[in-house]
């Protein structure tokens, strides 16, 4: 498994020695205030990096959820390569976002479609046709077919023999590589960062004042 991306969200000595100021009496607990503003920030960057790959990726799955007890949605699929490696925390207050290259999907998941022409009165198979991207043309595979019973899978017979080849689409990695999804996640980390931090610094500024409490997490006590 290869990485298409990746990139870490932290914080400078800079914003470290500014943050301190701003917290008072509470700047004892300045790595564990870190720490919730980076994950706070890693999750964004995740969510909108999945959502930016949505919007480029083909997918039509109705056909495979049929008759299947595991079910396949389009989100659940493409988060799967967006990882978060690790949670940050007050002794490392650092995450490292992995935009996974991963595995090329069936054509199958493309809007895969049978095409061909009418002779004679009959329906005669050219091949199948399927589309990897949304709003993009269409690629075809001449002589290939689908075989519903195995999962309505795209197959092409190898040349000159009984073997068949399983048909793929693009992986991941593909459209990581033809986008700016990989810049453009690195420097939403950059822009919400410093509003994660903020948004800390505020939370910390009314449980002082005793207007709110905060969380607690397992991993980095209160935050």
């Amino acid at each position: 498994m290869s990485e298409a991306f990746n990139f870490k969200v932290d914080v400078n000595q800079e914003s470290l020695r500014k943050i301190a100021e701003n917290l008072g009496q509470f700047k004892h607990h300045l790595a564990r205030h870190l720490a919730t503003a980076v994950n706070r920030t890693a999750k964004t960057v995740g969510v909108e990096a999945a959502q930016q790959l949505g919007k480029v990726v083909n997918f039509k799955l109705h056909s495979t959820n049929k008759h299947t007890s595991k079910t396949y949605t389009k989100a659940k699929v493409l988060k799967k390569a967006v990882i978060k490696k690790n949670n940050a925390s007050p002794d490392s207050p650092q995450v490292t976002i992995k935009l996974w290259k991963g595995h090329a999907f069936p054509a199958r998941w493309h809007e895969a479609m049978e095409y061909g022409k009418t002779r004679k009165g009959k329906r005669v198979r050219s091949g199948v046709r399927y589309k990897t991207n949304m709003g993009g043309g269409w690629t075809s595979v001449l002589d290939g077919f689908t075989v519903r019973s195995w999962g309505g899978n795209v197959y092409k017979r190898e040349e000159g023999g009984r073997k068949l080849r399983k048909i793929f689409g693009k992986s991941p990695g593909d459209y990581f590589t033809q986008t700016s999804i990989g810049s453009d996640a690195a420097r939403i980390a950059a822009e919400r960062l410093p509003i994660e931090i903020k948004r800390r610094l505020r939370e910390v500024t009314l449980a002082a004042e005793g207007k709110i409490k905060l969380r607690t997490s397992p991993e980095l006590g209160t935050n």
